[in-house]
């Protein structure tokens, strides 16, 4: 396998461009509609890295502007099998985002990245038999050599279930941080800020990487079953032993809660919805929130926490809003 860790991180990956060059597509067809422009935005603003993919996509449209300004002159013509074939320039047009599309497509497929969409989780069997659970919105790529086997988590959550090979190790790189293990299950969320390792089975250390990739050895933290250890910005890295059914609760399509603050919960339940959870009632944040809640419900999640803590739940546009019972607000009431 080829590692594609050494791309910046500000271009576009080849599924992006991919998606991209198929949105370029539908926007310029026949067929756009409201609904169309709708799904291309909540796609663009998903992850900032679309913006960049859109532009170059639609640069190369640009680019066949002078094609598809005289669509009904005939510029290619092919003869087969007693047949004459022609194209017009805006037919050629289509034809070149049609073919872009498929090029970033099957660049994408060939890739060692593995992603989901938000609300989406998927298993991956690795050549070793190791099995990599990924949660919504997660991005991974998978890199084997002689030396080790590494995946780079780029973004979101992952369990692995790792197979055991004392010669070969599994080494997991979440941004600054390398977590190496041998045959062992554990799992590495990466959030925007923060990341967090629970260990379920197993022994795994987890080390900082300095700017080039090296791991500190002598700043390794090694873990044992049932620990959780937490790195948020600005913080002094937390260890505390959390239920391992509620961090699993995700495989089995729940999310699970302990005395767990409102915004904290709203933002994992946002976690697996387009659909968002807002907060416009004062103070309601902190209020602590237990409870198992299925994932991507984010309705119910809301009515829920409304029913118990006398807040006022409506829809307004894309969002989800819980607010005081008084507050005046334009919007659906959903209770």
């Amino acid at each position: 396998m080829n590692s594609d860790t050494s791309k910046r991180s500000d271009q576009p990956s080849p599924g992006t461009l991919a998606e991209a060059a198929a949105w370029v597509a539908r926007l310029h067809g026949p067929n756009r509609t409201r609904e169309v422009e709708a799904g291309f935005r909540n796609w663009l603003n998903e992850r900032p890295e679309r913006a960049a993919a859109f532009e170059l996509m639609t640069d190369t449209w640009e680019k066949s502007a002078n094609l598809r300004r005289r669509p009904a002159e005939r510029v290619s013509s092919w003869e087969l099998v007693g047949f004459r074939i022609s194209f017009s320039r805006a037919a050629l047009a289509g034809l070149t985002i049609a073919f872009l599309a498929a090029i970033a497509t099957f660049l994408y497929l060939h890739t060692n990245a593995v992603t989901t969409a938000i609300g989406e989780q998927r298993t991956l069997a690795l050549e070793d038999g190791t099995r990599v659970y990924l949660n919504t919105n997660t991005r991974a790529v998978v890199h084997y050599d002689k030396a080790a086997r590494r995946v780079d988590l780029q973004s979101g959550e992952a369990l692995f279930e790792v197979a055991k090979r004392a010669d070969w190790p599994f080494i997991v790189t979440a941004g600054d941080k390398q977590i190496r293990a041998l045959g062992t299950e554990f799992i590495v969320r990466r959030d925007e800020l923060d990341l967090t390792v629970t260990l379920v089975e197993g022994k795994v250390t987890v080390t900082p990487v300095k700017e080039g990739g090296t791991a500190v050895a002598p700043d390794a933290r090694i873990m044992t079953p049932g620990q959780r250890l937490t790195f948020a910005q600005g913080a002094t890295p937390k260890l505390d032993n959390p239920s391992l059914e509620k961090v699993t609760a995700w495989q089995r399509g729940q999310v699970a809660f302990d005395n767990t603050p409102l915004a904290d919960a709203v933002a994992d339940m946002n976690r697996y919805n387009t659909s968002k959870i807002v907060i416009e009632a004062p103070g309601a944040g902190s209020i602590p929130i237990s409870g198992i809640f299925r994932a991507g419900d984010s309705t119910n999640f809301a009515q829920a926490v409304a029913r118990a803590y006398r807040l006022h739940v409506l829809s307004r546009a894309k969002d989800i809003v819980l607010e005081e019972p008084s507050a005046a607000s334009s919007g659906v009431s959903l209770q």
